[in-house]
């Protein structure tokens, strides 16, 4: 891999981390097209790791708030605002922990196939367009404030994680299933967005310290090209980032269906054609 593949790679997987369009799909077509002979499980890692750090950076506040609702808790034993979230989201990484496990194997020959992911990509289109009509909330709402999550329950931490445990298949996104689900059982765009992306950190820091085990190779020029990746992935994150929330707030998450589906008949056609 090169540089200029490396940069390339990073940015489709950085932008499409949060966009509801589907990371891993994304990857696995692009490197079809660029001509690299299998999926690479290393190169995944370093991107993922990048737009994971770009949600520590969007939401620092967040995060730096709850780890002090967290010691307040542990000091007054009362339940607030930070400590009911991450209760929420250990909760939601418990259905995605228990299907990334039993389904990790099945899954990732999946990759191979540009067919499975042109399936989830039409799958998630779908799912987005439920959404239609379904996102409400308040204009001004601040959808970086821990205000409202109290709306959140145990049993929607469940559903959601869930979703985000099928957004292991090629084609299906994280974010927008994750989203989408959490506006389809009843909570508000920003209440859904938000925990969608505090749910992503546990998902993405776990599979990734899973998956170092199995890198056998670390020569100056694939820590290179990894890092290359890394910084490339992390700054189009923040901008993928940006740009579904704007999205979100809009409340037109289903403008991503159209996409999804164009994307997903090109490539279904092109499999029984060429065959």
């Amino acid at each position: 891999m090169t540089w200029l593949e490396s940069i390339l790679l990073g940015l489709v997987q950085g932008l499409t981390e949060f966009l509801p369009v589907s990371s891993s799909g994304h990857l696995v077509i692009f490197q079809k097209l660029i001509g690299l002979p299998e999926h690479m499980l290393a190169f995944d890692i370093a991107v993922h790791m990048g737009t994971l750090f770009s949600v520590f950076v969007v939401y620092r506040q967040q995060i730096l708030q709850v780890i002090y609702d967290l010691i307040q808790f542990l000091k007054t034993k009362k339940i607030n605002k930070g400590a009911n979230l991450f209760l929420m989201v250990f909760i939601g990484s418990i259905p995605t922990a228990i299907i990334g496990f039993t389904l990790k194997d099945m899954f990732e020959r999946l990759f191979q196939s540009l067919l499975a992911v042109g399936i989830f990509l039409f799958i998630t289109g779908l799912i987005l367009l439920f959404t239609r009509n379904k996102q409400m909330a308040d204009k001004k709402d601040d959808f970086f404030s821990l205000d409202g999550l109290e709306n959140l329950k145990w049993w929607h931490a469940l559903v959601i994680g869930t979703a985000q445990g099928g957004a292991i298949a090629p084609g299906i996104s994280r974010a927008g299933s994750t989203i989408a689900t959490g506006i389809l059982v009843g909570l508000s765009r920003k209440t859904a967005s938000l925990f969608s992306f505090m749910l992503s950190i546990p998902a993405i820091l776990g599979a990734t310290l899973l998956e170092f085990k199995d890198i056998e190779h670390w020569s100056s020029e694939f820590i290179t090209i990894m890092s290359v990746g890394f910084v490339s992935a992390f700054v189009f994150g923040l901008i993928g980032l940006k740009v579904v929330l704007h999205f979100v707030k809009k409340g037109r998450l289903e403008v991503f269906t159209f996409y999804l589906w164009t994307v997903s008949f090109c490539i279904i056609a092109w499999h029984f054609f060429k065959g």
